[in-house]
């Protein structure tokens, strides 16, 4: 009786050996990542509110967690580019991509090659940052309702430039067509940059940019500022109103920025990487960072950042049943 029992003991502490082994491994893994560099990409050319606030990151977390993250540039389709290589690689921590609200609105509109929910993990939430409405500083277009009024007036659409199909830049002119009751010629582009280049030119007609890059043209006076997209002014622009405030109750547009990794994630890399992140959002540079770009600061770790990015879906599935809304 006395072997049997002694046995069992022998089985029970071989099993209890075998799992405290098995938490400390993993405990183990969890301090060992990253063991090497982690490619962060962004799917915007270099130089726009995407790729500051990618780089930014990835210099922070670089510091933070002991190795380099390298950011790669991987533009095209409106930063869906870089989302799909991202859907397709290896859920070890080690890809990743400064994402944003375009998932969400992608998915809506059936744009996404890849099923996010399936596919991608939200880590955490960065940044979200409303966008200007501006136009070439040679434009006899000054106000809103020259705008309106130059559109519906037009023997042919004006155009308008974007970062890409199915980004806030181009969705709030989408948005500003049906709401306005105007036609618009949409001309994508693989980043901010490109687009305002082009905008300053007179290639384009108008375009809802990015503050950070397209408020030193505006005091550099090569383009004019009409218009936000968010439901505040900003002190830089004291005199710029919202489209809200001129009309267009309800009308509001940002850019919500968000760090995403490939689906099968190990629980303890997202942990230690949503921390990371919230720890970086409540630092004073990036509070500094954020105030020069025209941005908030958010706080959402992976459960605020997949049930935002659902809440984008549904809110452009309204849009587009409720207005027509289509995708060029």
């Amino acid at each position: 009786m006395a072997s049997t029992y002694s046995r069992a003991a022998a089985r029970i502490a071989g099993l209890l050996l075998f799992a405290v082994s098995a938490l400390v491994s993993k405990d183990a893994q969890a301090q060992e990542y990253p063991s090497r560099p982690v490619k962060l990409m962004v799917g915007f050319a270099p130089g726009g509110a995407t790729d500051q606030l990618g780089r930014l990151y990835a210099k922070r977390l670089s510091e933070k967690l002991g190795q380099p993250f390298v950011v790669e540039n991987r533009m095209g389709a409106g930063g869906n580019l870089a989302i799909q290589v991202l859907a397709q690689s290896p859920g070890d921590g080690y890809t990743l991509a400064m994402g944003a609200n375009y998932i969400g609105v992608n998915a809506a509109l059936k744009r996404n090659p890849y099923d996010w929910e399936r596919d991608l993990t939200p880590i955490a939430q960065t940044m979200a940052t409303p966008n200007l409405l501006v136009v070439p500083a040679a434009s006899k277009i000054r106000t809103i309702q020259d705008l309106v009024r130059e559109a519906k007036a037009a023997k042919s659409p004006l155009t308008f430039g974007s970062a890409g199909m199915g980004t806030s830049i181009h969705l709030a002119a989408e948005l500003f067509k049906v709401t306005a009751g105007v036609n618009l010629t949409h001309i994508p582009y693989k980043g901010v940059s490109p687009a305002e280049v082009d905008l300053v030119g007179g290639v384009v007609d108008m375009m809802f940019g990015s503050i950070s890059t397209a408020l030193p043209l505006v005091r550099g006076n090569r383009l004019h500022a009409i218009a936000l997209t968010g439901l505040a002014r900003v002190k830089d622009l004291p005199n710029v109103p919202t489209l809200d405030e001129l009309g267009m109750k309800g009308f509001e547009v940002e850019a919500s920025y968000m760090l995403v990794a490939p689906a099968k994630l190990a629980p303890d890399v997202l942990k230690r990487l949503a921390l990371a992140v919230a720890e970086i959002n409540h630092e004073p540079e990036t509070a500094a960072f954020a105030e020069r770009i025209y941005a908030r600061v958010l706080s959402g770790g992976p459960e605020e950042s997949r049930a935002f990015l659902r809440r984008e879906m549904e809110k452009w599935q309204g849009v587009a049943s409720a207005t027509g809304l289509k995708i060029d």
